[in-house]
């Protein structure tokens, strides 16, 4: 007999209200077809359409919806004061910020996970980022254009997860001490309880791991006996992609968590220095000239548009010009040319 699940639990699904008898309802309505499981993963493109305002056009999501209602037996006309349209899902799902872009956000779904012995991932696209709670009750933000995944299996024995780009943690004490662990291309971080940052995408000339609050301790390099280096409050670890050399040195704690509050700050830096965090942001390519590569700013971005920002950016800079091709995603910044007198 097919289960008919209430409508409302999707709603209280996003915005983590679900009981634990909504919950065992939602879980066993999952278990039981595998196009139940992958209607609850789609809201990953609800959230993409909203930061994407051209495919959200284009994608006949209300259709789909609908069809979907029709198929699993959903009540199409709910009684009044109920009634939940699309564009009710989508901004539930732009608010929520919850593990919305990969399904899995209800802490009771882990069980379910492992049983699977599949590993949870979360993953975020340009312009956008993720707030999750892990199965110990911590918490991690991942910032645009990251991936974050960790097996749920034996998580009560060991807790390691595997990072690739920049995610804010907030790691909650374990009565037995069993250190949490942040695993990346070069380091790995040990923590048993504190909020730190660690910034580690492919393409950057370092990766680095600064420390807000508590204390952990990194194991860096290849080589095996390598000493590991322990963090204050304040201090940040910095490894040199190229040289493969490392130091540990005091940075702004506020420069390094401005992308949680979704901010670019230019503390004196220069284009070129913050190209990669502008990409992330805005979803564009920057070519730079080497005219403008030592013109550095201090001024902090926050709900600027792309446009906002680049007619910003030419009102401080007179003698910069900047092109912006929609098809190829770039932006295309010159100085401009003085006449000879």
């Amino acid at each position: 007999m097919k289960m008919v699940i209430d409508e409302g639990y999707f709603i209280k699904y996003l915005k983590n209200e679900l009981t634990e008898e909504e919950t065992r309802k939602l879980v066993a309505w999952v278990k039981e077809k595998r196009e139940h499981g992958d209607f609850l993963f789609s809201l990953k493109e609800a959230y993409t359409y909203l930061n994407y305002e051209k495919d959200r056009k284009e994608a006949d999501t209300e259709r789909e919806w609908h069809r979907f209602v029709k198929q699993e037996g959903l009540p199409t006309c709910p009684e009044a004061g109920h009634r939940v349209g699309w564009s009710h899902w989508l901004s539930y799902a732009a608010v929520a910020l919850l593990c919305l872009l990969v399904g899995w956000q209800l802490n009771r779904l882990y069980i379910d996970r492992a049983d699977t012995g599949v590993p949870t991932t979360l993953e975020t696209e340009v312009g956008q980022q993720a707030k999750a709670s892990l199965p110990d009750g911590s918490t991690v933000q991942l910032n645009a254009c990251s991936h974050l995944s960790y097996s749920v299996e034996g998580w009560d024995k060991q807790r390691h997860v595997q990072l690739s780009g920049e995610a804010i943690f907030n790691v909650r004490h374990h009565s037995d001490d069993i250190p949490f662990w942040v695993h990346t291309r070069h380091c790995d971080v040990q923590v048993l309880g504190t909020c730190f940052n660690v910034s580690t995408y492919e393409g950057e000339s370092e990766d680095v791991v600064t420390l807000k609050e508590g204390k952990v301790e990194i194991y860096a390099g290849e080589n095996e006996g390598m000493p590991s280096v322990v963090l204050q409050p304040g201090e940040s670890f910095v490894y040199d992609n190229r040289t493969h050399a490392y130091r540990v040195e005091r940075r702004s704690l506020q420069q390094a968590y401005a992308w949680g509050e979704r901010e670019i700050m230019f503390e004196g830096h220069t284009l070129e220095q913050k190209s990669g965090e502008l990409f992330r942001h805005f979803g564009y390519h920057f070519y730079i000239s080497p005219e403008l590569h030592d013109v550095r700013y201090k001024a902090t971005l926050r709900e600027e548009s792309l446009t906002e920002f680049l007619q910003l950016l030419k009102s401080i800079t007179p003698q910069m010009r900047y092109e912006v091709d929609t098809v190829n995603k770039t932006v295309t910044l010159t100085a401009l040319k003085t006449s000879a007198s």
